[in-house]
């Protein structure tokens, strides 16, 4: 039975207004890759139990927005959402849950590989209410903080109104109910800065409520920073930098883990004893915010105190997931020995590569949570490309910040979390070598460019699937038709793809 319901839509977002000139970000991809029509940096974003987001780029090459979609690898329907555009971007509504589709972009002269993906499960019972969450705007109308993530790794403190405000916009037309923010809402702090925060970008919301949690460059009181006191004065409308709200029925804890001047994260003792009885007394559902990580690799300037945190929540089953910012990428872990698996969600920054906000859609028994690159998929790539280490750099920013497929999108319900792999097949190749065998597969099969780690060499992708044994079958097949050896890499559930080499006999 056919699973691409008739309430399927294909969109493009490119739809949208943009006020920005096409030839923005050109010269950061490989001249290798720009010599000839490609599709570069295909990325399937996210997943939900009923869409899917994907994009791309034509460097230099204007090309229409064009994707092969359904249910099984012999059946796609072509769908063409936009025109003469080089950054593309498709969303596919109106899909089952917990289904396989397959798809296949194209632009002009040339094809992606054939590609699959498994939606996520839907929690159980009625869909109450969905809020968005944005971390580190860093918005630096003035006195920058020049730090460096801005001089060496790519963060657009230039353009970051422009994206915090692109941002909201996305995010309301996902008719959000609230957003939360979670920390480094300023650059450094600086009073012009919180004005414009206050008076131009956080009107935005409309209707909208919006939550702030503080982070650490909003305490910064160096360099004519102004500190927490302007979080207070000027943006948080309260008292206190923590705080708890109600809303609907879920609680939504902000806790305060900055310090002064300091990029290391610690909660004192009263706000964990503050976090414990709120939790305690009132029992409803609960969400926790904090501004650093506290849990999984990203401990380096995270939560120096984090088991304490771990042990306060850990009796209480209802909090259902714990969110942060302040790393800059999307990442997902558990921690099974002290609280089984209870998401802890690093969300992306919308400052920096991948440039995203995330949408969390809360049901009667759990939720699902995707994150969303800004439709200003010029400014996305700008700031890939703006890495120290340019071509091979890119690569490993890519893996970095855009994180695996489980840590873009997942599903939470009755305690399980459903984290989905993918599986990606590639060659990686000297860059002449690379544009040559992508030709040569052009002409009979799809594939794709990206840079590779190495800054010498190109990769050829060759198919993306949620399922190792597609890969394997993938593999096998092109190994017959082009006699050359690849790659099969896990994305997902690890912080380093795995990586296995096939060679067919």
């Amino acid at each position: 039975m056919s699973t691409v319901s008739k309430k399927t839509a294909i969109r493009c977002i490119n739809n949208l207004p943009w006020n920005f000139k096409t030839d923005s970000q050109i010269d950061y991809y490989p001249l290798a890759i720009t010599s000839y029509p490609a599709i570069c940096n295909e990325e399937l974003c996210t997943v939900g139990y009923d869409h899917a987001m994907i994009t791309w780029a034509t460097p230099k090459r204007l090309a229409d927005t064009t994707i092969c979609f359904g249910d099984t690898p012999e059946r796609l329907t072509k769908y063409t959402v936009n025109q003469n555009t080089q950054y593309h971007w498709v969303e596919i509504h109106g899909l089952k849950s917990s289904a396989r589709y397959w798809y296949r972009v194209e632009c002009k002269e040339a094809q992606g590989p054939l590609n699959s993906f498994t939606t996520l499960p839907k929690p159980e019972g009625r869909h109450l209410f969905s809020y968005a969450i944005f971390s580190d705007t860093h918005i630096a109308s003035t006195n920058p903080a020049q730090d460096i993530n801005e001089i060496y790794f790519g963060k657009l403190v230039e353009y970051s109104s422009s994206l915090l405000v692109q941002c909201i916009q996305d995010s309301k037309r996902r008719n959000i109910d609230l957003a939360v923010l979670t920390g480094d809402l300023t650059d450094s702090a600086n009073k012009q800065q919180y004005l414009e925060l206050r008076n131009q970008i956080l009107p935005c919301f409309g209707d909208t409520p919006h939550l702030l949690c503080i982070g650490n460059h909003d305490k910064y009181t160096k360099d004519s920073g102004i500190g927490e006191q302007g979080f207070l004065d000027y943006v948080s409308n309260r008292e206190k930098t923590c705080a708890n709200y109600v809303f609907r029925d879920y609680q939504f804890i902000l806790v305060d883990s900055c310090r002064e001047n300091n990029n290391w994260g610690y909660i004192d003792q009263n706000q964990l004893q503050w976090t414990k009885n709120i939790l305690q007394n009132e029992g409803k559902p609960s969400y926790l915010f904090l501004h650093h990580p506290c849990n999984g690799p990203d401990l380096w300037f995270g939560v120096k105190n984090h088991i304490e945190l771990k042990k306060t929540i850990r009796p209480f089953s209802c909090v259902q997931g714990v969110f942060c910012g302040h790393i800059h990428r999307n990442k997902v872990t558990a921690n099974r020995f002290m609280t089984g698996n209870l998401p802890y969600v690093e969300v992306p920054a919308t400052v920096q590569f991948p440039c995203a906000y995330a949408v969390v859609q809360v049901f009667e028994n759990g939720f699902v949570y995707n994150s969303y690159k800004v439709s200003r998929l010029d400014l996305s790539e700008m700031s890939r490309g703006r890495f120290i280490l340019k071509n091979g750099g890119n690569a490993i920013f890519t893996w970095y910040g855009l994180g695996g497929i489980g840590d873009r999108c997942f599903s939470y319900s009755n305690g399980r979390l459903f984290r989905p792999a993918r599986f990606e097949l590639s060659v990686t190749l000297e860059h002449q070598r690379a544009v040559e065998f992508y030709q040569r597969v052009q002409s009979v099969d799809g594939a794709s460019l990206t840079c590779s780690d190495n800054i010498n060499n190109l990769k050829v992708v060759l198919g993306h699937h949620d399922l190792h044994l597609s890969a394997v079958q993938s593999y096998r097949d092109k190994f017959s038709r082009f006699n050359i050896n690849a790659t099969i890499s896990k994305e997902g559930n690890y912080d380093v793809p795995q990586q296995t080499k096939l060679r067919v006999r």
